[in-house]
């Protein structure tokens, strides 16, 4: 699926200032189906929309019906072999005039930024290892580096560990990481998806293209990160209290089975309607204070265990004991806006120069049946105060949550990248 302008244009948000001591960059989408084609259209957009002849670095996502090597050799037949290669498979692209997904949508983003700093760290053999080796070893790299100035972290990590049937899970590779990174800095993240079938999933580190790794993209020098979560959920009714799991299957709740109480809690709803519809969210700050996004978790129902009465999570870490809230979906357009003016209230005096969008693929409108796309919202805003925006679809988020690391489902987070 795809809307809005024709593939080919460029996003119209305002260039950046041509000082070339400043951090510089453009955005560029494509929807051709020849994977090295599409590679270079969108890296060639993306250097006109930033006025470049060279970058320093480059984000790239594609769907997963694109050949990896492919699609990075078109990018590289644009932006050469010097700039550093940073991203993965997506279920879909958004840029300042382009939304597209489930089909060959691909995002390019390049950045020339003389004053930044960008270091790649990798971690392979996730399904072997496991995600507690994985995770420690990522930070024990991150930790062990020495940054210039506040350091930002951007993480990738493939989602799918088995095709169609098991995930690698963010829980246990943020709690590994935080023995060596603590406290963290500014942080998002991605556990990359690239369809909905939950198809084998790939990302790039300069040029090598992975599968089953997690990687770090740490940015320093005179650039910072700032985030905001736009989760689009809010608490319906009271506290609830998990008491049954088996790892990430929820089988009790109240002491009842799963699957009987939320029967009767969403009666409008068959549990074969639960999975990437049923949202729990955990309050992590004040239990019976007023509402504040920044303080929830949510978590995204990803199927049903039908022989034991459970519900199947995206993440393991709903254990006996934690109290939950059914959340309501809802997207608020001018809740969404007044996020965004918050973030930016974030960056201060400094200057705004690229942004990056990781949207849950559930929230897109074909999946969640809402009347438009509420990352029009994001491009508007963001066009609006002339940033380049690229935007991918996400299996999971990463961002801060009660000043702890999170993985979240069902969430939008914004970064904003500035000098």
């Amino acid at each position: 699926m795809s809307t809005s302008a024709q593939a080919g244009q460029s996003s119209p948000a305002t260039r950046t200032t041509s000082d070339t001591h400043q951090a510089r960059s453009g955005v560029g989408y494509s929807d051709r189906s020849d994977s090295r084609e599409a590679g270079a259209e969108a890296a060639r957009l993306a250097m006109q929309h930033a006025g470049i002849e060279r970058c320093d670095l480059v984000m790239l996502f594609c769907t997963s019906k694109h050949d990896a090597e492919a699609f990075r050799d078109g990018v590289r037949s644009v932006v050469g072999r010097e700039p550093r290669l940073f991203g993965g498979s997506s279920v879909g692209s958004i840029t300042n005039d382009r939304i597209g997904y489930f089909g060959f949508e691909v995002g390019v983003a390049v950045i020339a930024a003389p004053e930044m700093r960008a270091e790649l760290f990798v971690e392979t053999d996730l399904d072997t290892r496991g995600e507690h080796a994985v995770g420690a070893a990522l930070g024990r790299q991150i930790a062990s580096h020495t940054y210039d100035g506040e350091p930002s972290v951007v993480l990738l990590y493939d989602s799918v560990r088995r095709a169609g049937v098991e995930l690698n899970m963010a829980t246990a590779i943020l709690a590994a990481m935080s023995e060596s990174v603590a406290p963290w800095p500014n942080v998002a993240g991605v556990g990359v998806f690239g369809d909905m079938q939950f198809s084998s999933t790939v990302q790039w580190a300069d040029d090598r293209v992975l599968s089953q790794a997690a990687l770090a993209l740490v940015l320093h020098g005179s650039v910072r990160m700032d985030t905001i979560i736009m989760h689009g959920c809010k608490p319906s009714g009271r506290y609830h209290t998990v008491t049954k799991t088996d790892g990430p299957v929820v089988l009790e709740i109240d002491g009842r089975p799963a699957l009987d109480l939320l029967g009767e809690m969403v009666p409008d709803k068959s549990w074969e309607e639960y999975p990437l519809f049923l949202t729990l969210g955990v309050n992590k700050g004040d239990k019976f204070g007023e509402f504040r996004e920044e303080d929830y978790a949510n978590r995204l129902c990803m199927s049903i265990d039908h022989e034991r009465g459970g519900l199947v999570m995206f993440e393991p870490d709903l254990l006996p004991g934690s109290e939950v809230q059914l959340m309501r979906r809802s997207i608020d357009l001018q809740y969404m806006s007044a996020r965004v003016d918050r973030l930016f209230e974030q960056v201060g005096e400094r200057r705004p120069f690229f942004a990056l969008y990781i949207d849950c693929a559930g929230r897109a409108s074909a999946l969640c049946g809402s009347d438009g796309e509420e990352a029009e919202e994001v491009q508007k805003a963001l066009t609006a105060r002339g940033v380049p925006l690229l935007g991918m679809y996400s299996g999971v988020e990463i961002a801060k949550v009660g000043g702890h690391v999170q993985a979240l489902d069902w969430t939008g987070v914004l970064c904003v990248f500035s000098e």
